[in-house]
């Protein structure tokens, strides 16, 4: 474990770096990125001394904020927006400021609309647009659907529900909203040997139980036939550096064949994506788990790290769904990571 473990944060507030006497009075800043979920940011404010309410009033919801962690140097980890002050005035006067980034936007309220002759990006780009977010949509291309409604569920229950169907995620980038397919698998963005750069590592490896062979059943109205569509075998992306995916290794038990239906679903090339994505989602929590180390803002939601020094099985690339970034005064700079991997 390297003996460095301090760091630096920075804050800015609509653009502009917060004044040094306010730095000097926040401690304990967090921010937590999540796969498909808005990212928050906190941090606490010390409001003693005769000025301390003026700090306070210094922020307010819907203020712009930047935050910047590193131990060499500093990186932007969330461009949000306060959505909450909690002050409690008691022994020592603290606030906690707490916010979103603008994935968060997508939470308010309910629809109801109808989608005709579109493909899942250009609905996820419309979606997107009309809770006032820029859209990098890099799904999938897919046969445009003919019909597709989103009843009286906000706009990020919609758009969560068609990454269900197709494996897909969304992420921020900066302040645009990237929807995509799932990054599992892809290149690793760092190597971390156990235990010089990982303090602590916990995995669960556990037999995938449904999905290794999925078939999606619909119907053709035109043709007036049933139409299907089967999961194709797995890639090497899948084994994540390893030698098996989760369904090869669990050879011995059972078949977890599944078959469903998607009436919505008319045409077979669709029937295919949905296929294949629900295979790889089975193997999501083939092997789970968690990871403490120095603080490092690269290690983001979203990417790959490989793993080494644990063993010949656990070895490999991991994929981050989660992490929190912490900073305090007394403990410096932490990266706290949950992890997943499909093979091994």
């Amino acid at each position: 474990m390297r003996s460095v473990q301090t760091g630096a944060f920075a804050i800015l507030r609509e653009g502009n770096a917060v004044t040094p006497s306010m730095v000097a009075s926040i401690s304990d800043v967090e921010v937590v990125d999540e796969i498909n979920v808005p990212a928050m940011f906190s941090f606490t404010l010390d409001l003693s001394g005769p000025q301390g309410g003026d700090r306070l009033d210094v922020f307010r919801p819907g203020d712009q904020i930047i935050i910047r962690l590193g131990l060499d140097k500093l990186q932007t980890l969330i461009e949000g927006e306060i959505t909450a002050i909690e002050p409690d005035f008691g022994s020592r006067a603290t606030a906690s400021i707490r916010g979103f980034d603008r994935m968060y936007r997508l939470r308010f309220g309910t629809d109801n609309r109808v989608f005709k002759n579109l493909s899942d990006n250009d609905i996820v780009t419309q979606v997107a647009r009309a809770a006032g977010l820029t859209v990098k949509a890099q799904g999938i291309r897919t046969e445009i659907h003919d019909y597709v409604a989103q009843r009286a569920v906000s706009n990020y229950d919609f758009l969560l529900e068609r990454c269900k169907l197709l494996n897909h995620e969304l992420l921020m980038d900066g302040t645009t909203l990237v929807f995509r397919p799932s990054g599992e698998g892809a290149n690793p963005v760092r190597t971390l040997t156990y235990p010089r750069d990982v303090e602590q590592v916990r995995l669960n490896l556990r037999v995938p139980t449904e999905g290794g062979k999925v078939t999606v059943r619909s119907f053709d109205p035109a043709t007036n036939k049933v139409i299907s569509a089967t999961s194709q075998d797995q890639n090497v992306r899948d084994r994540m550096g390893g030698s098996q995916t989760g369904y090869q290794m669990a050879s011995d038990f059972p078949q977890s064949s599944v078959t469903i239906e998607q009436l919505s679903i008319t045409s077979v090339e669709a029937l295919q994506a949905v296929a294949n994505a629900r295979h790889q989602a089975g193997l999501e929590r083939f092997i789970a788990g968690s990871a403490n180390l120095v603080g490092d803002p690269d290690l983001t939601a979203g990417v790959n790290v490989r793993l080494s020094g644990l063993s010949k099985r656990f070895d490999g690339v991991y994929y981050i769904t989660s992490s929190t970034h912490r900073y305090g005064d007394r403990h410096g700079y932490s990266t706290d990571v949950q992890l997943r991997r499909s093979g091994a």
